[in-house]
């Protein structure tokens, strides 16, 4: 009796005993995956970058802002863009209030893709409340004899990072006894910034329920590959710097030019270099005009955040810029920047 006692209590410590080292060595592994998980999201190598990253994530802005809008392609098939000459250049009108109101699917549509993105926590920017904050201006201006259209406008006010364009169309199968209609949608993510495209996704449906249930259906089963290639991106820009144009000429009634000499002993044009230099996120840009006019750089890379963790934008980058030019070399400038991601200073003198 006693020893049958004893192998009961010796199976029950063995099995307790196998239960702790599975636990154990659950916690370990966990450990270790969490582990690999925070070096993958803050080992960059520069401890300027690995500060960068945390506040990212303690401001919780680790996510882009997103600005859904419909594509030129839609404008068009309802008469809500066309072409005007300004001063002898050619630009693009585009009333997006006109392809809002013109048919109540078009308003439907913009909103489930917005609802979407704000249920996975990403910051809007909602189209229909930004225009009505531009409803006082014109659709097209010229401010600084630059020509801005409602797209240029509507990107400056609300400064979204991410720009997410819908093109779609729909066509019944007369041929079909239920009438069933082809539907077809594109969602391209742009950089609005740079304009720049980085994922496309085209997905076509058949369905006889109306367009409006059949791409709320459709677009719910394939947001999540939209959304891991917008992460991915923007990862990419907290990590490496936005990328930003950035332009230097010189006024006409300026009594300098660019291989002038400055009271630093080096010529202008060699200033802006160095000072690129330094002030390009990791020295990323590349020159593709240098005259004693105007330097252009295109590629150039910037921070996303100010050290307070708040926005940092093209704007906040040619203010700077433009500071410390007027300090070391004396020189007056002024910002002629129009657009998110362009850079336009422009020299007016001693």
């Amino acid at each position: 009796m006693i020893e049958k006692y004893k192998r009961t209590v010796n199976k029950i410590f063995f099995a307790f005993k196998t239960s702790a080292m599975c636990l154990l060595i659950m916690l370990i592994s966990y450990s270790c995956e969490n582990n690999g998980q925070q070096q993958k999201l803050t080992n960059y190598g520069n401890a300027a970058e690995i500060k960068e990253n945390t506040v990212v994530n303690a401001i919780e802005q680790a996510k882009p802002s997103i600005m859904v809008l419909p594509s030129d392609n839609l404008l068009l098939l309802y008469d809500a863009i066309k072409t005007v000459s300004i001063n002898g250049g050619s630009f693009l009108d585009r009333d997006y209030n006109k392809y809002i109101l013109a048919n109540k699917d078009n308003k439907a549509i913009i909103s489930i893709i917005q609802n979407e993105f704000v249920q996975m926590d990403y910051p809007l920017n909602d189209l229909e409340q930004t225009l009505k904050q531009l409803q006082n201006r014109e659709a097209t201006n010229l401010a600084d004899g630059v020509a801005q259209d409602a797209k240029t406008l509507l990107l400056q006010t609300a400064s979204p990072d991410i720009i997410i364009e819908l093109d779609y169309a729909s066509k019944i199968d007369v041929m079909d006894p239920n009438f069933k209609k082809n539907i077809s949608y594109t969602i391209t993510a742009f950089d609005a910034y740079t304009n720049k495209a980085f994922s496309s996704k085209t997905i076509k449906e058949t369905s006889t329920k109306d367009i409006v249930t059949t791409f709320v259906q459709s677009f719910c089963k394939n947001i999540k590959d939209i959304e891991r290639e917008i992460g991915k991106y923007f990862k990419d820009i907290v990590t490496n710097g936005r990328e930003i144009t950035v332009r230097i000429t010189v006024s006409p009634k300026s009594n300098i030019n660019l291989s002038s000499e400055s009271i630093t002993g080096d010529t202008y044009s060699d200033w802006i270099m160095d000072y690129m230099d330094f002030h390009a996120k990791k020295g990323t840009y590349k020159m593709q005009t240098n005259t004693d006019y105007e330097l252009y750089f295109v590629n150039v890379r910037i921070p996303v955040l100010k050290s307070d963790g708040t926005q940092y934008s093209s704007y906040n980058w040619a203010r700077e810029m433009i500071k410390t030019f007027r300090s070391e070399c004396g020189v007056k400038c002024s910002n002629k920047a129009q657009g998110l991601g362009n850079v336009h200073i422009m020299i007016n003198g001693l």
